[in-house]
């Protein structure tokens, strides 16, 4: 909900430490309608103003409007801005998948090795806005509810179905949540579950790609010494054949 107050509103919300619930909103307000400074509105969010109080209650901030200004109008561009930046990543991780469907599987290779040539950042951060790209074409989680931090967005692909369902439950899948929030609730919930004698049912995906990473990479090296091996092996073979036939 968002409510308009004044600075001498503000100022008398600020010193009592109470919750902001409707009958009090109202008693306020009509206090407020008696006050010279019911022309200087500010709209500020209840949430908002609660979390301000908390933060600043003990300072002169929510006293000065000007001040008091100056902060909401940057948080809203500051959170539209994040918003945006969410939606970019997004774009982004859908251009990677597009780049990647259209080269052989050894350009892929090359692409991973060399992905700070080419792009403005390293092959990490590709593959987790791939990884988020793909998460969202599952339809679990609308665009718009995904959080705008790629590496928060990033934890969500490495939930079970019914991790998600619950941090659904509790408010956690939106666009301002951040990575270590995420982290910890995926952690209390675990916890949770192994409490309850549960965790047979839970995969850790994350440790999975991890170790299928590994595997993958393992896998490419030993194939690379393989035929560094065999050409090698062939050169010495070749050798000894001449020797052999003089």
């Amino acid at each position: 909900m968002t409510v308009k107050i004044s600075k001498s509103l503000a100022k008398k919300i600020a010193l009592r430490d109470e919750p902001l619930t409707q009958e009090r909103e109202i008693e306020l307000m009509t206090a407020d309608a008696r006050s010279s400074a019911q022309n200087e509105l500010i709209e500020i969010d209840e949430d908002l103003l609660h979390t301000l109080n908390e933060v600043f209650g003990d300072t002169d901030l929510l006293k000065d409007q000007k001040r008091l200004q100056t902060i909401v109008t940057q948080r809203k561009i500051i959170y539209r801005n994040f918003v945006r930046a969410g939606h970019a990543a997004l774009a982004m991780g859908n251009a990677l998948l597009d780049i990647e469907a259209s080269l052989t599987i050894g350009e892929r290779e090359r692409l991973k090795q060399s992905t700070e040539k080419i792009l403005p950042f390293g092959d990490t951060v590709a593959s987790m806005l791939k990884s988020v790209a793909r998460f969202v074409k599952t339809g679990k989680v609308p665009e718009n509810d995904l959080p705008a931090s790629y590496s928060a967005a990033y934890v969500l692909t490495n939930m079970t179905d019914p991790e998600l369902d619950a941090a659904k439950e509790e408010g956690l899948i939106r666009p301002e949540v951040g990575r270590r929030k995420l982290l910890n609730f995926r952690k209390d919930y675990r916890q949770r579950i192994e409490k309850n004698g549960e965790k047979k049912n839970i995969i850790d995906l994350e440790k999975l790609e991890n170790k299928r990473d590994k595997i993958l990479n393992r896998r490419k090296k030993l194939a690379l010494e393989y035929f560094t091996l065999s050409r090698e092996f062939r050169e010495i073979n070749k050798v000894i054949k001449a020797i052999k036939g003089r």
